[in-house]
């Protein structure tokens, strides 16, 4: 790795008509307003720890992550035939239809960035209290 791609990040992540980075929200049974967050520079690699934590497409969220805003992205539009989490190569083909931008002529315009995914992170927002409190 070149010494202004450590200090700069991949190149892609300049690109303005591409994500900043991808983000999964994945509802905690149980505990309302909790959450579990997985966050990576691919959607690729994002799917594939999906699948490997065994997350169920209905309880996940994902979104794109740009500098000023996050768009939400369709989950049916990440799901093969059998209703699993997509997984490279052939969500690279299925992306190049519905995302543009994201493959060209079989070269990843996303080949620069990093596969890792971080997370899980835990995030709480309990809901609001209802009523007035107490009085003793």
């Amino acid at each position: 790795m070149s010494f202004w791609r450590r200090i700069f990040g991949p190149r892609s992540k300049y690109d303005r008509r591409l994500p900043y980075t991808y983000e999964a929200r994945v509802t905690v049974s149980g505990v309302d307003g909790m959450s579990e967050n997985y966050q990576a520079d691919t959607l690729c690699a994002l799917l594939e720890r999906l699948a490997a934590e065994r997350v169920l497409p209905g309880e996940a969220e994902l979104f794109e992550i740009r500098p000023h805003e996050e768009v939400p992205i369709a989950v049916a539009d990440c799901l093969g035939p059998e209703g699993d989490w997509l997984q490279r190569p052939e969500a690279c083909r299925v992306f190049e239809e519905r995302f543009p931008g994201h493959e060209r002529t079989g070269r990843c315009c996303y080949r620069d960035r990093d596969r890792r995914v971080d997370g899980p992170f835990v995030d709480y927002q309990p809901p609001a209290a209802t009523g007035t409190p107490e009085r003793p």
